[in-house]
C-alpha cells in the first residue's frame, strides 16, 4: 500500500495545471521519470521546503524508500505528516500507514485512526479501506462492523478490489447485518474481475447456498455494477 511514485506523479501532472508549478518541480518530476532520483531530491526540496505539499509526498517517498538518498523513516514520516497538515490526502494515508505498521515509529493506531480519517475526509479510497479494517479489527477503537461495512463499501465503490473482497466476506459472514450470500457472491466476482486474490474464499461458501439461478443472476449483477462505474451496486 505503499505510495507510488509512477502514479504519483501521474497525479500530479493530469490533475493540477502545469502553469501552477515551478520549473523546479517540473524538473524534478522530470528527474523522477527517470530514475534519478538524486537530481529529483535536489530539485524539490526547496519546494518541499517552501510548503508544497506534493512535492512534501514526494520527498516523503524517496526517503521512505531509499531513493537518491539514505533510507529513513523518521525524515518519511516527517515530510508525509507536512504534507497531511497541509491536507494532502497522500501524506496523510501515507503518515497513518506508518503509525498503523510502526514504521519508524512507536505503532500507534490512534493516531494512524486519525491520519486515515483526515485521508478519507480528502477522498482517499485506500484511506477509507484502511478506516475499514481498524473498525473491522479494533485498532485504536471499538470493533464496529457497522462502520467497517460502511468504510469497505465506500472503497469498493470506488474500485478498491481489496475493500471489495473485504465487503464480500462481511456479507458472507453476517458481521454487522444477516448473512447475504447472494450480494457476497457479487461483490465476490467484482474483486475476482479487479484482480483480488483469495476470492474464492468468499465465493466458494457463498456459491455452496446459492442454486445455480442465483449464482448466474449475481453473475450479471456484477457485471451491470462494474458497467455502471458502480452506480448500480448492491449494498
Amino acid at each position: 500500500m505503499k505510495l507510488c511514485i509512477r502514479l504519483f506523479i501521474f497525479w500530479c501532472c493530469c490533475s493540477v495545471p502545469h502553469f501552477s508549478y515551478a520549473n523546479s518541480f517540473e524538473a524534478g518530476l522530470f528527474a523522477l521519470e527517470r530514475g534519478h532520483y538524486g537530481t529529483a531530491l535536489r530539485a524539490l526540496l526547496p519546494l518541499a521546503n517552501d510548503g508544497d505539499a506534493n512535492a512534501q509526498v514526494i520527498l516523503g517517498n524517496l526517503y521512505e524508500q531509499g531513493l537518491g538518498v539514505k533510507q529513513d523513516y523518521q525524515s518519511a514520516l516527517s515530510w508525509y505528516q507536512k504534507a497531511g497538515d497541509q491536507d494532502s490526502p497522500e501524506g496523510q494515508y501515507n503518515a497513518g500507514l506508518f503509525y498503523f505498521n510502526g514504521t519508524g515509529v512507536d505503532q500507534d493506531y490512534r493516531a494512524a485512526y486519525e491520519w486515515f480519517s483526515d485521508a478519507a475526509d480528502g477522498k482517499s479510497i485506500e484511506g477509507a479501506y484502511m478506516l475499514g479494517v481498524i473498525y473491522h479489527e479494533g485498532h485504536g477503537v471499538a470493533i464496529n462492523f457497522e462502520q467497517a461495512r460502511h468504510w469497505f463499501l465506500t472503497a469498493a465503490k470506488q474500485g478498491y478490489a481489496n475493500a471489495q473482497l473485504m465487503y464480500a466476506f462481511m456479507l458472507q459472514a453476517g458481521f454487522g447485518a444477516p448473512s447475504d450470500p447472494a450480494k457476497a457472491m457479487v461483490w465476490a466476482k467484482i474483486a475476482e474481475i479487479n484482480g483480488a486474490e483469495n476470492s474464492i474464499k468468499v465465493s466458494i461458501p457463498s456459491g455452496m447456498t446459492l442454486s445455480d439461478l442465483e449464482i448466474e443472476t449475481a453473475e450479471k449483477i456484477a457485471a451491470e455494477c462494474l458497467a455502471s462505474e458502480y452506480q448500480k451496486c448492491p449494498e
